[in-house]
C-alpha cells in the first residue's frame, strides 16, 4: 500500500509541476511577444494561447517515450498513410528544437506520409550541448539514413533551434563539397537570432542569441540547395517574424498568420507548405508567401 501511495504522490506531483510549467511557458511567452508583434484581438490572442497550452500539454509527457522508442517516425504515423503509393523516395529527416525531441513532429509526419512522402527519420540529439556539435551528430545520422535506404541525399525538416543545427551542418558540409542534403525546411527556426535576453540553458545557448558569432557566420554563408522557411507572425518564441526570413540568402520564406511556436508543427496549412516544397520539381526560386490569417488550420 505504502509503495502504491508513493506511485500516486510521485503522478500527481509531476503532473502538477508539468501542467505549472506549461502554464508558465504559454502565459509568460505570449506577453513577452506582444512588443514584437502585431497587435490582435483579445479572442484571437486567447485562442492561440489555449491551443499552445493543450498541445504542450499533450506532446510533453510523451517525450521520455519518443527518447527510447527508435528513430524510425513511419510505424508511428498509422498503417493507411504507410500503404499510400511513395510519391516520393528522399528520406526525410526531422530535427527537433530547443528541450524536445522528435515527439513534435508526429502530426507533421502523419501529413507527409499520407502524400507518400519518406521514409521518415526522427534525429534526436542533445539539445544542451553546442549547435556545432550538434550539427556534426546531424552529419553523422544523415550518412547513417543514407546508408541504410541507399540514397545519395535526404530531406531535412527542421523545428525551431533545429534548422541552425541543419544551417551549420549545410555550412560545413559546403566548405567541404560533401552535402548529402537534397531540400531542407526550417520552422519557427531563428536565423538571426531569439529576442530574449534572459537566462538560456545550455552550452549553445549564446549562439542562439542576436549577434552571435555562430549566426553571424550564419548570415554570410550563401545557401547552396533549395531551402524554405516557414514562420509565423506571432510566434511566442521566435519575434519579430524577420529573425526567420532567408529570401536574401536564396532561400524561399512563408509567413504563416496566427499560430504559436509549437502550434505550427500541427498545422495543416504548414504541412501542405512542406509537403508541396518537397515534392516541387526542379529548383526552389527565392520567394516571400504571406498566408492570411484564418487560413484553414
Amino acid at each position: 500500500m505504502r509503495a502504491l501511495d508513493a506511485m500516486v504522490w510521485t503522478f500527481v506531483v509531476t503532473a502538477s509541476g508539468l501542467a505549472a510549467a506549461i502554464v508558465v511557458y504559454a502565459l509568460g511567452s505570449f506577453v513577452l511577444m506582444r512588443r514584437h508583434t502585431t497587435a490582435r484581438g483579445i479572442g484571437l490572442s486567447l485562442r492561440e494561447l489555449a491551443r499552445e497550452a493543450i498541445l504542450a500539454a499533450l506532446t510533453q509527457p510523451l517525450l521520455p517515450f519518443y527518447y527510447l522508442y527508435g528513430y524510425r517516425m513511419d510505424p508511428l504515423v498509422g498503417r493507411r498513410a504507410r500503404s499510400s503509393s511513395s510519391a516520393s523516395r528522399t528520406p526525410v529527416v526531422f530535427v527537433h528544437g530547443y528541450m524536445q525531441n522528435r515527439v513534435g513532429f508526429v502530426a507533421l509526419g502523419r501529413a507527409l506520409a499520407r502524400r507518400g512522402i519518406g521514409p521518415l527519420y526522427g534525429f534526436n540529439y542533445p539539445w544542451f550541448l553546442s549547435i556545432e556539435s550538434n550539427a556534426r551528430r546531424l552529419d553523422r545520422f544523415v550518412a547513417r539514413v543514407c546508408r541504410e535506404t541507399g540514397s545519395a541525399a535526404v530531406d531535412l525538416v527542421c523545428h525551431s533551434m533545429g534548422g541552425l543545427v541543419a544551417m551549420e551542418m549545410l555550412r560545413a558540409g559546403a566548405r567541404e563539397d560533401a552535402i548529402a542534403v537534397r531540400r531542407c525546411v526550417t520552422i519557427a527556426t531563428p536565423h538571426a537570432g531569439v529576442a530574449w535576453r534572459g537566462p538560456i540553458v545550455g552550452l549553445g545557448a549564446s549562439s542562439l542569441r542576436r549577434g552571435s558569432k555562430l549566426l553571424t557566420a550564419h548570415a554570410g554563408y550563401a545557401l547552396t540547395l533549395p531551402t524554405l522557411s516557414l514562420f509565423s507572425s506571432h510566434d511566442n518564441i521566435v519575434h519579430p517574424k524577420e529573425t526567420s526570413y532567408l529570401v536574401k540568402r536564396g532561400g524561399r520564406d512563408v509567413e504563416i498568420e496566427g499560430p504559436a511556436h509549437l502550434a505550427l508543427l500541427f498545422s495543416p496549412v504548414v504541412a501542405e507548405r512542406v509537403a508541396s516544397f518537397l515534392l516541387e520539381p526542379g529548383a526552389a526560386a527565392p520567394e516571400v508567401v504571406v498566408v492570411p490569417q484564418f487560413a484553414k488550420q
